[in-house]
């Protein structure tokens, strides 16, 4: 009962901070999220709001980082697939509301929540490098390329939030997947 406890405290974060930012979340938000008291906040996460956000990066990083190595088998087209199919479940459950913890955390100004972010996007970095390579890009050229993805998911996640649809990332991941083509052809 008690790792359930928890593991709602961490999804229930994710989700909190994604849609508020870490900022404008409180302990007490968060408990209230997980339908649980106050108190096992402190119990589960000694460290406060700081080791509850963090836990809850790592969880979507690595959440993230199993889809893209799920997915590998079906090349770059199978892992856009999945992470557009990710978030265009996330974004239209939450009505547009809900971006991406990662981000938040990341321009925040805690330094040790942004290490956090720096460390989950060089994850899924690493992970779409492989990926790259495996599709034909040079290993030269695929960390740029991975990064390149990163940014441009994020980035149309947030105008799908602006924007309330789902046609900027649909957008995003088509030049996304012209772009890589066009660099495994080289």
């Amino acid at each position: 009962m008690a790792r359930d406890t928890r593991s709602r405290m961490v999804v229930g974060a994710a989700r909190m901070v994604g849609t508020r930012g870490p900022g404008a979340t409180s302990l007490r938000d968060l408990a209230k999220e997980a339908g649980v008291p106050l108190g096992s906040t402190y119990h589960h996460f000694p460290g406060g709001k700081q080791q509850l956000v963090d836990e809850s990066v790592r969880f979507l990083g690595e959440r993230v980082t199993r889809l893209i190595e799920s997915s590998r088998e079906g090349g770059v087209d199978g892992a856009l697939d999945a992470l557009v199919a990710q978030w265009r479940t996330v974004l239209e459950e939450s009505g547009f509301r809900t971006g991406c913890a990662v981000l938040a955390v990341a321009t925040e100004d805690d330094p040790e929540l942004r290490q956090t972010a720096t460390d989950v996007f060089s994850m899924w970095q690493d992970r779409l490098v492989a990926v790259l390579v495996d599709a034909g890009t040079s290993a030269d050229h695929a960390p740029r390329l991975a990064r390149t993805v990163i940014a441009a998911l994020e980035g149309g996640v947030a105008l799908c939030r602006a924007e309330r649809s789902m046609r900027p990332l649909e957008d995003v991941s088509e030049e996304l997947r012209a772009m890589i083509r066009a660099s495994a052809a080289r």
